[in-house]
């Protein structure tokens, strides 16, 4: 079942890109170059950090291609991206360094509050663990990469696009962060998608969500397509 899956999955935008022209890409990349000089900038500082983030995690140990049961919900324990769980843990170790520190500084003379430090200390001591164990799992679900994108990009305070974590309408289930320009112009919509081999991949969306041919942007369109300031007007 598992390399079953793995096929379907593979049967992507990037997979069937080789027997295709491009035609969705190029018609997605009109529409991009039609947009004003100020959003095309931002695209390109929006790949920019895309790239780097990708980067970045591939050096962590995050791996592609991932595919786990731990993307099913389940009500006790929902799934939790990588992100959160990576997250949560540097807050509990700021928590814990936080009640160290007031635990040194008492002065001796308040055994409730000492008590009570050293009890709350204990239990973010037991929420790290857990926290810990849950971050050994294998990273790299498609899950994974869409939030921790989806979030950095957010995280830009876009001005001309507006960032989603958004799944694939048809089988084989997948997802990615999805970026769309305003909709006070001709509105395109682009899928940033690294899951299938860790390359910063930009699919035109209708293509992505289809998981059909010929949506894949050339990552040359976006390191030396696209402008890097918008020029003034005279």
């Amino acid at each position: 079942m598992r390399a079953l899956l793995l096929a379907l999955l593979l049967a992507s935008p990037a997979a069937a890109q080789d027997g295709e022209a491009g035609l969705r890409a190029q018609q997605a990349r009109e529409l991009v170059d039609a947009l004003p000089p100020a959003a095309r900038v931002e695209l390109k500082k929006m790949y920019r950090r895309y790239r780097e983030v990708v980067a970045r995690k591939l050096e962590a140990g995050w791996r592609t291609g991932v595919l786990s049961e731990a993307v099913i919900e389940d009500v006790d324990e929902p799934f939790q991206p990588a992100r959160l769980v990576e997250g949560m843990i540097e807050l509990r170790k700021k928590e814990i360094a936080g009640l160290q520190e007031s635990l040194a500084s008492l002065s001796g003379d308040d055994p409730y509050k000492d008590k009570r430090l050293r009890a709350a200390l204990e239990a973010k001591r037991d929420e790290l663990a857990r926290l810990v164990a849950k971050n050994k799992r294998e990273k790299g679900l498609c899950r994974d990469w869409s939030d921790l994108i989806w979030s950095e990009l957010t995280a830009m305070d876009l001005e001309h696009w507006g960032a989603r974590d958004e799944r694939r309408a048809t089988r084989p289930y997948h997802t990615a962060a999805v970026v769309c320009s305003p909709s006070d112009s001709p509105t395109v919509c682009l899928a940033f998608d690294p899951w299938e081999d860790g390359r910063p991949n930009v699919y035109a969306y209708g293509a992505w969500d289809e998981s059909a041919p010929g949506g894949r942007f050339p990552a040359e369109y976006f390191l030396h397509g696209l402008p890097d300031r918008a020029e003034k007007k005279p």
